[in-house]
């Protein structure tokens, strides 16, 4: 019988090959090649798999669609993944392999997404284009207010996911931070009552102190913020603006309601509040179906002003984001915008123009749904088997980059984060997420850039040290 010709290892194209006529996703094909190769053998335990980078690049593909096969093969148990080492066949792993473990240090306190999600080969060329046509012109001064014909993709995109513009504008800025920044100064006084969440985004406090508002804050629940309550504040308060994340939620990833969405639009309206929606997740599905912006649910309520950020799905340091508001407080924006720093990048956003209009924005999503749904199912299911005994009481949050959970019975927050130091994990402290130490008794994890074996060990270290921490808080009460 003939001998299989062996093929060398570094000829990756023809060990594993995708056909893009396969109605099947391109990890999914690239996934079941791989597990074919273990099962068959020539992948042997312990046997490291080729990098994302030049299996990519050998495939004519994206690191994406293979960071998403790999976490296919060890959601099935094939596969299991060390932070600096790379991926290895499951079984016992090389000595270099075990040696190299889990970093020093593990950090659940960064949301941003990982930079294997980037689409910078797409960018680059799309740079590569603009530059070609408008050679240092790219660089120019443009509108303040934001690049033309972005502002067109934009609004085209808004109106087919259902928002209504008359009497609206769109103003481009450098992120939501600072879309949020210039409309506190604009909007509010010193003294002025600002509604939150709470818990909500520690940014966002830092703005409203930083502008001198007062802040009330509103739980918020499964379905969202409790319309009731809501209603009560804003009869007892002289309200001037409402902040809300309606859509995966910051830090709980729960998300409002349709109904919720409505009443409290409604309610704002009814009493001239400015309402502020935080949005940067509302295109991707984390497995319940892609969620509706508030805004999108109330078109018809005008003082909502609809805040977008693409940091979680493009790429963080891009800087971009855009403010769909009420005309003469956009106008208002632009103002304090130029006040501010003149304009937004024209090259990034003539940038973001073409990726958009060019049909890559959709595709994209595409890519980073399937590799976001599983990482918070497994990120999730991981939370609930190490700390969930360990004592916390988790949010059951429907997606996002994150976790909210509350300490254990008799475990102080400040020496639960001390103890986070000792053991390793940085964490975001509880009291971060309100103004009055009401939330003290939480912890914000974040999951979005880790591999589920670096998660799982940071949340074993989380569980050693609020376990440490009540053993302390006990010693002192003994010791009085």
């Amino acid at each position: 019988m003939p001998r299989k010709p062996i093929i060398p290892r570094c000829d990756l194209s023809a060990l594993y090959h995708l056909e893009r006529a396969d109605p099947r996703p391109l990890y999914v094909q690239l996934a079941d090649q791989l597990e074919r190769a273990i099962r068959d053998g020539a992948l042997g335990p312990g046997e490291r798999l080729p990098s994302a980078r030049s299996l990519a690049a050998a495939l004519s593909t994206t690191p994406v669609t293979v960071h998403q096969a790999f976490q296919r093969l060890r959601s099935r148990g094939l596969a299991a993944s060390r932070v600096g080492s790379g991926t290895y066949v499951a079984g016992s792993r090389p000595a270099a392999a075990a040696s190299a473990g889990l970093a020093a240090h593990v950090s659940l306190d960064r949301r941003e997404p990982p930079a294997a999600l980037f689409p910078a080969d797409v960018i680059r060329q799309i740079m590569d284009r603009i530059l070609d046509d408008e050679g240092g012109e790219a660089f120019a001064y443009g509108d303040p207010g934001g690049d033309r014909d972005l502002k067109e993709v934009l609004s085209g995109d808004l109106v087919e996911a259902g928002f209504g513009l008359s009497g609206r504008d769109l103003v481009v800025f450098s992120g939501a931070q600072q879309a949020l920044s210039l409309l506190f100064r604009a909007h509010l006084q010193r003294g002025d009552w600002v509604v939150v969440e709470r818990p909500t985004y520690p940014g966002v406090l830092r703005l409203l102190q930083q502008a001198g508002a007062r802040v009330e804050a509103v739980d918020v629940g499964p379905d969202g913020p409790d319309p009731e309550r809501l209603a009560q504040v804003l009869d007892m308060r002289p309200v001037r603006l409402v902040y809300s994340l309606p859509v995966y939620h910051n830090p709980t990833g729960l998300c409002w309601s349709v109904e919720c969405k409505r009443r409290v639009a409604e309610l704002c309206a009814a009493r001239g509040v400015v309402l502020v929606e935080d949005d940067a997740l509302s295109g991707v599905d984390f497995g319940h179906g892609r969620p509706r912006a508030l805004a999108a649910c109330a078109p018809a309520c005008r003082n909502v002003v609809y805040v977008r950020s693409f940091s979680m799905i493009l790429m963080p340091g891009f800087r971009l984001g855009y403010c769909l508001a009420p005309r003469e407080l956009a106008n208002t924006l632009k103002r304090a915008k130029e006040e501010a720093d003149l304009l937004t990048s024209g090259f990034f956003q003539r940038v973001l123009c073409r990726f958009i209009s060019e049909g890559h924005m959709r595709r994209h999503l595409t890519l980073i749904e399937p590799y976001y749904r599983d990482l918070f199912a497994q990120a999730t299911a991981a939370a609930a088997a190490i700390l969930a005994p360990a004592g916390f009481t988790l949010t059951p949050g429907v997606g996002g980059p994150s976790l909210w959970g509350r300490l254990p019975e008799g475990v102080p927050g400040g020496l639960f984060g001390r103890h986070c130091i000792r053991e390793g994990v940085g964490v975001v402290p509880g009291e971060s997420y309100s103004l009055d130490q009401s939330t003290a008794d939480g912890v914000g994890l974040a999951f979005s850039r880790l591999h589920p074996e670096a998660w799982e060990e940071g949340l074993r270290r989380v569980a050693r040290a609020a376990d440490a921490a009540r053993r302390e808080a006990r010693a002192g009460q003994a010791g009085r």
